[in-house]
């Protein structure tokens, strides 16, 4: 499959917004320079949520113009191919390390799903949540 660049998750894009990033992530994005990078719609919603500062609206502001036309949102397409996805037990359960899975996985099964459609390698350091449902994934802080 030819990807057409990459979906960067919330962890990398608060990693590179430290004022000391991981330099293993900072390597691993300057080694994709080339390709064409991305963010979701839902990303800039969770960074919101993560970090309620005064700042963070400024930082949400210059992602959003950085991107601009490469922000993906959620639509019919990636609704459809993110349906019926469920997280192994444990990684995104309710309560207990052995919960039963969350059925619908919405966060990471959306990003996921925009992944797919848009033919998009996800960079995160949940990179084994996304290859198990299938998608193609890199985690910068300990891939090359």
């Amino acid at each position: 499959m030819n990807f057409s660049g990459m979906l960067l998750d919330s962890d990398v894009l608060a990693e590179i917004r430290k004022a000391t990033p991981d330099p293993k992530v900072v390597a691993f994005l300057r080694r994709r320079a080339y390709r064409h990078m991305y963010i979701s719609v839902l990303s800039v919603g969770e960074l919101k949520g993560l970090y309620p500062y005064p700042e963070t609206e400024r930082w949400i502001a210059e992602l959003l113009e950085r991107f601009d036309d490469h922000v993906i949102d959620i639509d019919a397409r990636v609704s459809l191919q993110w349906a019926g996805r469920n997280a192994a037990p444990g990684s995104v359960g309710a309560g207990r390390v052995d919960a039963a899975p969350l059925p619908t996985a919405a966060l990471e099964g959306l990003i996921c799903a925009s992944a797919m459609v848009h033919q998009l390698e996800i960079v995160s350091s949940k990179a084994d949540i996304y290859r198990a449902w299938g998608a193609t994934a890199s985690n910068p802080w300990v891939e090359d």
